[in-house]
């Protein structure tokens, strides 16, 4: 036998050898019988920025996981008639850890912060078989109380020591607080401008630029319940 054939025979031999192991491989990941792997589940997260939410729709699966954080200003999450955490600041314990909530009926679900109503969002669930995510059994936690269940409270924030002055182009508001808040003021002087800030208890200093001209304006705190303090009006000459 020629050392050609000789060789020709050694190339063949290691060809076959090499697509039978490459067979092998392939049926080991294909599962053999042509199944493919279940989808992990998944874990979204919404934040809230200011007074909206980021993003404010979303579309998961059935078993996936949305966690909602706060990146700026004072809010919760009402889904539904539950209430996923209280109300608090990016570093309060009511968003650390952040709230988490995993879907398991297909459905469109509604969210909004109880502080901001106007501050909603819509998580669509649709069908599927995700492969269940394991997770350590977290410590138990007293259970947030969900709306109605604990005695409301219905005591409106207090407002005092109220100063509101105007120059070079800027309005400056301080005032003192009692409790965390929504500071709202409505300046107008034909058109309107509506500022609002969210604080905590205590004295604070707000400025907004405003164009010069004479404003009567009204300034009011709204609590994370909802309680709305008294109004207190007055006028305010903004110079430049």
């Amino acid at each position: 036998m020629s050392p050609l054939l000789i060789r020709a025979r050694r190339c063949a031999a290691v060809l076959i050898v090499t697509a039978a192991a490459t067979g092998l491989v392939a049926g080991a990941t294909a599962g053999g019988d042509g199944a493919t792997t279940a989808r992990a589940a998944a874990n979204v997260t919404i934040t809230a920025r200011d007074f909206f939410w980021s993003p404010d729709a979303v579309t998961i699966q059935v078993g996936d996981t949305v966690t909602w954080t706060n990146a700026q200003g004072f809010h919760n999450v009402l889904l539904g008639d539950s209430r996923i955490n209280q109300p608090g600041f990016p570093n309060d314990p009511s968003w650390n850890p952040p709230p988490q909530m995993t879907f398991d009926t297909p459905g469109s679900y509604t969210y909004l912060c109880e502080v901001h109503p106007g501050m909603t969002g819509t998580i669509t669930v649709a069908g599927g078989e995700p492969t269940p995510t394991p997770t350590p059994t977290p410590t138990p936690t007293p259970a947030v109380p969900p709306p109605g269940g604990a005695a409301s409270d219905t005591t409106p924030p207090t407002v005092s020591d109220i100063t509101v002055s105007g120059a070079n182009n800027r309005a400056r508001v301080q005032l003192t607080v009692s409790e965390p808040s929504t500071v709202n003021v409505r300046f107008a002087n034909g058109d309107v401008v509506r500022p609002r800030s969210q604080v905590q208890q205590g004295t604070w200093t707000l400025e907004r630029e405003l164009a010069r001209g004479q404003y009567d304006y009204d300034l009011w705190a709204v609590d994370a319940m909802g309680n709305r303090s008294s109004t207190h009006p007055g006028e305010v000459t903004v110079r430049g």
